[in-house]
């Protein structure tokens, strides 16, 4: 069979319909077949479990802000309760009811790795003239450290938040000596000037 021969034969078997649906028929299942595998590969990336672990990463890093909301509390609630309890103590106060007021939240101070590099570079022009330059290069990152598995910056120092101003109500606040005493017990524990520290006695 030469080449025109076949050429013709193979127009003919093209021509046929039944050929021509059977071709669209496999055409149409092989991009089914593409499709499916796609799709499989992206519910492979994005599984059950991978979607779990963000969520939950989500959830550890809402619960973190939480607790340190709770801590914040906690330590003002801490704080007034012991002033309270110790100026009830004094000789002639009688009862004691505080407020205080807070600048800030607790600020953490996390750990730095610092590298510093300097050089000098000496220049000579024509005229026998010379120019020295400085150069200083400091970089520094935020050392990291591992805590159930997440990680963490390694945190120095923790700063309670300030205290910038305390009333106290007080039974024998009517008394100015009384009064005085607990201002400059208060001043003095806080390190707070006097006029930060309001002493009013107590509605009987």
């Amino acid at each position: 069979m030469d080449k025109n021969q076949f050429k013709n034969e193979l127009n003919k078997l093209l021509g046929q319909k039944k050929i021509k649906s059977l071709i669209a028929v496999c055409i149409i299942l092989l991009f089914v077949y593409l499709a499916m595998d796609v799709f499989l590969d992206t519910n492979k990336n994005f599984s059950p479990n991978k979607l779990s672990t963000m969520t939950n990463k989500k959830d550890d890093v809402n619960t973190s802000n939480i607790v340190n909301e709770e801590d914040e509390k906690n330590y003002e609630e801490n704080q007034k309760n012991n002033l309270k309890n110790m100026l009830k103590k004094m000789n002639g106060v009688g009862d004691v009811e505080v407020m205080m007021t807070f600048e800030n939240g607790e600020e953490k101070i996390p750990a730095y790795d610092k590298n510093g590099q300097k050089s000098v570079t000496e220049e000579t022009d024509t005229e026998g003239g010379k120019r020295v330059n400085n150069q200083n290069n400091d970089s520094s990152k935020v050392v990291m450290t591992t805590k159930d598995g997440n990680n963490e910056p390694f945190i120095l120092t923790t700063y309670k938040p300030k205290l910038i101003g305390v009333m106290i109500l007080a039974e024998g606040a009517e008394n100015s000596k009384i009064k005085y005493e607990i201002q400059q017990a208060v001043s003095k524990l806080y390190n707070l000037s006097l006029d930060k520290v309001n002493v009013y006695s107590m509605k009987k």
